[in-house]
Order: structure tokens, then sequence, then C-alpha cells
């Protein structure tokens, strides 16, 4: 058995006893992606893979769970789009006129961190190569506010 099959199952074994169902295929339907950070100190999947730096929690809409969980794992063995949200995370530092794409966006206002309207902005002008000086400046704005949350998790995560 690889490492990888190993991880994979530890991971399965971890998701469904924090789970209310038993089986894996009903049980990763519980979850949703809770929350993402980038972490600077390496950091232990609760697959046993280490060390992960970019950071997912999920949590158990049947009964508040928590797991943290790298990115890889949450992308491979749950299927949820977290790789394409710290993609857009990793644009967007570095250059905050970049578009952030719609899993980033639909993640942003899905936990609070942008409003509908600004969720609406990012989808309407997320294709368009030249934007106004006010669309450009919104954008910007967007941006900043989406990696100051990526950043605030981190920072809540390390206390």
């Amino acid at each position: 058995m690889n490492m990888e099959t190993t991880n994979q199952h530890k991971l399965t074994r971890e998701i469904i006893s924090l789970s209310k169902a038993f089986t894996w295929d009903e049980a990763k339907l519980e979850w949703d992606l809770d929350a993402i950070y980038h972490q600077d100190e390496p950091d232990t999947c609760l697959c046993g893979h280490f060390p992960i730096l970019e950071i997912c929690v999920l949590r158990n809409r049947q009964n508040g769970n928590q797991a943290v969980v790298g990115n890889v794992c949450v992308k491979k063995f749950m299927g949820l789009p977290s790789d394409l949200v710290f993609q857009a995370v990793r644009r967007i530092s570095k250059d905050v006129s970049r578009a952030l794409n719609a899993e980033a966006i639909v993640h942003a206002h899905k936990s609070g961190w942008i409003n509908g309207w600004e969720r609406d902005f990012c989808f309407d002008t997320m294709r368009k190569r030249e934007l106004s000086y006010k669309q450009a400046v919104k954008r910007q704005q967007i941006n900043e506010q989406v990696i100051a949350r990526v950043n605030r998790n981190r920072d809540k995560a390390n206390m």
C-alpha cells in the first residue's frame, strides 16, 4: 500500500468519525468548505500528510464538527473547489487588479467576506479586459477585502 492510499484511508476514517453518516460516500456530502488560509508554519493534514501550508477548515452541516485538512485532500478526495479559491487568492495577492475566479467569488460571498452587490460586480467584471477607473478601484477594494479575510483566518488559527 503506497503513502497516498494510506493517507486516503486515514482521511476517510477521520471524516467518517466526525460525521453522522457511516459511509464515506454519505459522510463527505455532510461537509462544506468553511474557511481557507495560507499558513507560514507547516501543519499536518487530518490524513497525516506533513507539511501543508494551504489550510482548509471544513464544517459538518449535520453536527457542527470541524476538520482541518490540506488543500490537496479537500480537492482530491472530497471534491470541494479549494484549489481554485487558493489559485485566485495567490493571483490577486501578486496583483490586486486581477479578477477573482467564480469559485473564489462564491466562497467569498458564502463566507460573508463580500456582499451580494460585490459578488454580482465580480461576476459582471470577471472576464472584462478593460475596466473603468471606478471599476478598477472597486475590484482592488474587493480583492483587498478577500486577501485580508484569508490572512485573518490564518491569524485566528494561530492564536
